[in-house]
Protein backbone atom coordinates (compact mmCIF):
# COMPACT_ATOMS: atom_id res chain seq x y z
CA UNK A 1 0.00 0.00 0.00
CA UNK A 2 0.93 3.56 -0.37
CA UNK A 3 0.70 5.01 2.56
CA UNK A 4 -3.04 5.99 2.51
CA UNK A 5 -6.08 4.70 4.52
CA UNK A 6 -8.30 2.54 2.34
CA UNK A 7 -11.20 2.90 4.84
CA UNK A 8 -11.09 7.01 4.31
CA UNK A 9 -11.53 5.99 0.29
CA UNK A 10 -15.07 6.46 -0.93
CA UNK A 11 -14.10 6.65 -4.73
CA UNK A 12 -14.47 2.87 -4.96
CA UNK A 13 -18.47 3.14 -3.99
CA UNK A 14 -18.81 6.09 -6.47
CA UNK A 15 -18.34 3.29 -9.47
CA UNK A 16 -20.74 0.80 -8.02
CA UNK A 17 -23.67 3.82 -7.47
CA UNK A 18 -23.42 5.31 -11.08
CA UNK A 19 -23.47 1.53 -12.80
CA UNK A 20 -26.69 0.39 -10.97
CA UNK A 21 -28.19 3.90 -11.84
CA UNK A 22 -27.08 3.65 -15.35
CA UNK A 23 -28.68 -0.25 -15.04
CA UNK A 24 -32.11 1.42 -13.74
CA UNK A 25 -32.48 3.82 -16.46
CA UNK A 26 -32.21 1.11 -19.25
CA UNK A 27 -35.05 -0.74 -17.59
CA UNK A 28 -37.43 2.05 -18.04
CA UNK A 29 -37.88 3.94 -20.80
CA UNK A 30 -37.31 7.80 -19.99
CA UNK A 31 -40.61 9.44 -21.34
CA UNK A 32 -42.10 7.07 -18.59
CA UNK A 33 -39.81 8.40 -15.75
CA UNK A 34 -39.96 12.01 -16.93
CA UNK A 35 -43.99 11.91 -16.83
CA UNK A 36 -44.07 10.08 -13.69
CA UNK A 37 -41.78 12.98 -12.03
CA UNK A 38 -43.97 15.59 -13.68
CA UNK A 39 -47.14 13.71 -12.00
CA UNK A 40 -45.71 13.44 -9.07
CA UNK A 41 -44.38 17.17 -8.83
CA UNK A 42 -48.05 18.64 -10.01
CA UNK A 43 -49.68 16.57 -7.31
CA UNK A 44 -47.04 17.92 -4.09
CA UNK A 45 -47.94 21.53 -5.96
CA UNK A 46 -51.77 21.00 -5.51
CA UNK A 47 -51.61 19.70 -2.31
CA UNK A 48 -49.58 22.77 -1.33
CA UNK A 49 -51.78 25.16 -2.86
CA UNK A 50 -54.47 23.23 -1.01
CA UNK A 51 -53.19 23.54 2.34
CA UNK A 52 -52.28 26.92 2.03
CA UNK A 53 -55.92 27.44 1.08
CA UNK A 54 -57.45 25.43 3.61
CA UNK A 55 -55.10 27.42 6.19
CA UNK A 56 -55.65 30.52 5.05
CA UNK A 57 -59.78 29.94 5.15
CA UNK A 58 -59.38 28.87 8.75
CA UNK A 59 -57.18 31.66 9.77
CA UNK A 60 -60.13 33.64 8.22
CA UNK A 61 -62.68 31.97 10.26
CA UNK A 62 -61.05 32.09 13.59
CA UNK A 63 -60.45 36.20 12.51
CA UNK A 64 -64.39 36.92 11.45
CA UNK A 65 -65.09 34.89 14.82
CA UNK A 66 -62.88 36.53 16.80
CA UNK A 67 -64.44 40.34 15.60
CA UNK A 68 -67.68 39.08 15.78
CA UNK A 69 -67.07 38.04 19.68
CA UNK A 70 -65.47 41.51 20.16
CA UNK A 71 -68.59 43.71 18.57
CA UNK A 72 -71.04 41.67 20.21
CA UNK A 73 -68.87 42.24 23.93
CA UNK A 74 -68.82 45.70 22.94
CA UNK A 75 -72.62 45.95 22.45
CA UNK A 76 -72.82 44.09 25.83
CA UNK A 77 -71.02 46.60 27.67
CA UNK A 78 -72.93 49.89 25.76
CA UNK A 79 -76.16 48.13 27.37
CA UNK A 80 -74.28 47.35 30.26
CA UNK A 81 -73.34 51.44 30.66
CA UNK A 82 -77.00 52.59 29.58
CA UNK A 83 -78.62 50.09 32.16
CA UNK A 84 -76.33 51.77 35.05
CA UNK A 85 -77.45 55.43 33.55
CA UNK A 86 -80.71 54.95 33.64
CA UNK A 87 -80.79 52.75 37.33
CA UNK A 88 -79.23 55.86 38.44
CA UNK A 89 -82.22 58.51 36.88
CA UNK A 90 -84.91 55.89 38.88
CA UNK A 91 -83.43 56.68 41.76
CA UNK A 92 -82.86 60.40 41.16
CA UNK A 93 -86.75 60.37 40.24
CA UNK A 94 -88.18 58.32 42.83
CA UNK A 95 -86.21 60.50 45.59
CA UNK A 96 -87.68 63.62 43.74
CA UNK A 97 -91.12 61.87 43.53
CA UNK A 98 -90.85 61.32 47.37
CA UNK A 99 -89.60 64.89 48.69
CA UNK A 100 -92.74 66.34 46.67
CA UNK A 101 -95.11 63.93 48.45
CA UNK A 102 -93.92 64.28 51.80
CA UNK A 103 -96.41 65.46 54.74
CA UNK A 104 -94.66 68.96 54.69
CA UNK A 105 -94.73 69.38 51.08
CA UNK A 106 -98.27 68.58 51.12
CA UNK A 107 -99.20 70.80 53.85
CA UNK A 108 -97.60 74.00 52.19
CA UNK A 109 -99.65 73.72 48.76
CA UNK A 110 -102.98 72.94 51.05
CA UNK A 111 -102.15 76.21 52.75
CA UNK A 112 -100.49 78.40 50.15
CA UNK A 113 -102.39 77.20 46.81
CA UNK A 114 -106.11 76.29 48.32
CA UNK A 115 -106.06 78.62 51.20
CA UNK A 116 -107.10 75.54 53.58
CA UNK A 117 -106.33 76.22 57.39
CA UNK A 118 -105.84 73.87 60.11
CA UNK A 119 -108.60 72.55 62.04
CA UNK A 120 -109.28 73.81 65.49
CA UNK A 121 -110.78 72.01 68.59
CA UNK A 122 -113.82 74.24 68.34
CA UNK A 123 -114.91 72.87 65.04
CA UNK A 124 -114.98 69.28 65.97
CA UNK A 125 -118.82 68.03 66.72
CA UNK A 126 -119.53 65.01 68.77
CA UNK A 127 -122.23 63.04 67.55
CA UNK A 128 -123.88 60.56 70.28
CA UNK A 129 -125.09 57.33 68.91
CA UNK A 130 -127.92 54.89 70.60
CA UNK A 131 -126.56 51.96 72.22
CA UNK A 132 -128.78 49.63 70.40
CA UNK A 133 -129.30 49.97 66.36
CA UNK A 134 -132.45 48.89 65.64
CA UNK A 135 -134.24 47.98 61.82
CA UNK A 136 -138.11 47.82 61.81
CA UNK A 137 -139.58 46.02 58.38
CA UNK A 138 -142.96 46.91 57.68
CA UNK A 139 -145.13 44.81 56.03
CA UNK A 140 -147.13 46.56 53.23
CA UNK A 141 -150.41 45.05 52.80
CA UNK A 142 -151.83 43.95 49.59
CA UNK A 143 -153.58 47.20 48.68
CA UNK A 144 -150.56 49.05 48.96
CA UNK A 145 -148.69 46.92 46.21
CA UNK A 146 -151.69 47.11 44.02
CA UNK A 147 -151.82 50.57 44.53
CA UNK A 148 -147.78 50.91 43.86
CA UNK A 149 -148.19 48.67 40.63
CA UNK A 150 -150.99 50.57 39.21
CA UNK A 151 -149.75 53.83 39.40
CA UNK A 152 -147.10 53.72 36.31
CA UNK A 153 -149.55 52.77 34.25
CA UNK A 154 -152.21 54.90 35.35
CA UNK A 155 -149.96 57.95 34.71
CA UNK A 156 -149.47 56.81 31.34
CA UNK A 157 -153.14 56.36 30.42
CA UNK A 158 -153.63 59.68 32.37
CA UNK A 159 -152.12 62.68 31.09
Amino acid sequence: MNGTNVAYDLSIYEEQQTKSEEKEEQRQPAKLIKVKTGLNRSFKRMCNILSIAVSLSLVIAVLSTNASITSCTSNIAKKQGEIVELESENAYLNFSLESRMSLNNVEEKAVGALGMVKMDSAQVEYIEIEDENKIEVTNPELKDKLEDAMKPILSYLLP
